[in-house]
C-alpha cells in the first residue's frame, strides 16, 4: 500500500470519525468517536492497524479512508493572509 502520509505528517481527520487504540496483544482496546474535525499528528504508519495520530493528548488509530494529507503551504499562507488582514485593521 502506497501512503500519501508519513510520520511526522500533519492530517485532518473530520467529525464523526472512529478513532481505535490496541492493546500490547493487538486486540482492540478501546474507541472513540471525534466530535469536531481535527488536525492531528501522525506519529506512524501500519499498513494492519492504518496511521497512528495524536488526539486529545492520547495516540490512536485511524483507517486510511478517513484521514487526509494537510497541505502546510497552505496553512502558513492562510495564516501570513489572516496576520496582514489584522495589520490593516
Amino acid at each position: 500500500m502506497k501512503h500519501i502520509i508519513s510520520s511526522g505528517d500533519l492530517a485532518y481527520i473530520p467529525s464523526q470519525v472512529t478513532l481505535i487504540n490496541f492493546d500490547k496483544h493487538g486486540a482492540i482496546n478501546k474507541a472513540t468517536l471525534t466530535d469536531e474535525p481535527s488536525i492531528v499528528l501522525v506519529t506512524s504508519v501500519d499498513d494492519d492497524k492504518g496511521y497512528e495520530v495524536i488526539y486529545g493528548g492520547c495516540q490512536w488509530y485511524v483507517t486510511e479512508r478517513s484521514i487526509y494529507p494537510v497541505d502546510t503551504n497552505e496553512i502558513k499562507e492562510s495564516k501570513k493572509n489572516v496576520s496582514n488582514f489584522n495589520g490593516n485593521m
